[in-house]
């Protein structure tokens, strides 16, 4: 039944996804991408009261499948709602969005992918690896600059790692970026704030933890 599911809807999912994301670049890029700055973004946030947090953390889930930068939203975010909740809503969507992309590889191609890669690659060995060390091996990859965030979240859909221990490395990986953003987009109303320090220490902290890692 698994197989089967696999062999129909994987297909045809993968295709309304690549149409799904074309049509997005195609709109941000033809609308105007100077209209997707950190400050426009964050203006229209707050300019929708109750329903900004909303907009806001679900742009963030549907982030990765339009290519769109990270850093963007995040500063927008600390525009927005300020250091606390621009970290508490960036967190959110950052983590659901990386759950969503770890479910679409998943269900679209591990099996296909196993096929089609070459033999001289230990691919095995390698995942059974990563799925015995899932936690530790996610949370390095998500504060280590090897790989891009999105990257990582698609690369472990396509690999033996487990949902849960894949989804608290996540969580816990994506606070220090999402606070320093957050603090970031904060600090820009007024450069010798207490959020501008926060956003030079947590981005210090940043850089220590993956040097480390």
């Amino acid at each position: 039944m698994r197989h089967y599911i696999q062999t129909t809807v994987g297909p045809a999912a993968g295709l309304y996804l690549a149409g799904f994301a074309a049509l997005g670049i195609l709109y941000v890029y033809g609308y105007g991408i100077e209209r997707f700055r950190p400050e426009t973004i964050g203006e229209t946030m707050t300019s929708l009261g109750y329903w900004g947090p909303c907009l806001y953390i679900l742009a963030n889930i549907v982030r990765p499948f339009f290519f769109f930068p990270a850093i963007v939203l995040g500063i927008a975010g600390g525009l927005a709602f300020g250091p606390l909740w621009g970290t508490v809503y960036l967190v959110a969507g950052t983590v659901l969005g990386a759950a969503l992309c770890f479910a679409v590889a998943r269900l679209l191609g591990r099996d296909r992918l196993k096929r089609c890669w070459p033999p001289w690659l230990p691919l095995a060995s390698l995942d059974d690896k990563l799925a015995r060390n899932a936690f530790r091996a996610v949370l390095l990859l998500r504060l280590a600059p090897i790989l891009p965030w999105d990257a990582v979240s698609f690369l472990a859909g396509l690999s033996g790692v487990r949902f849960r221990p894949y989804l608290w490395a996540t969580l816990l990986g994506s606070i220090p970026g999402a606070a320093a953003f957050a603090c970031l987009g904060g600090a820009l109303f007024g450069p010798f704030s207490a959020a501008a320090a926060a956003a030079v220490l947590l981005a210090a902290a940043c850089l220590c933890l993956r040097r480390r890692g």
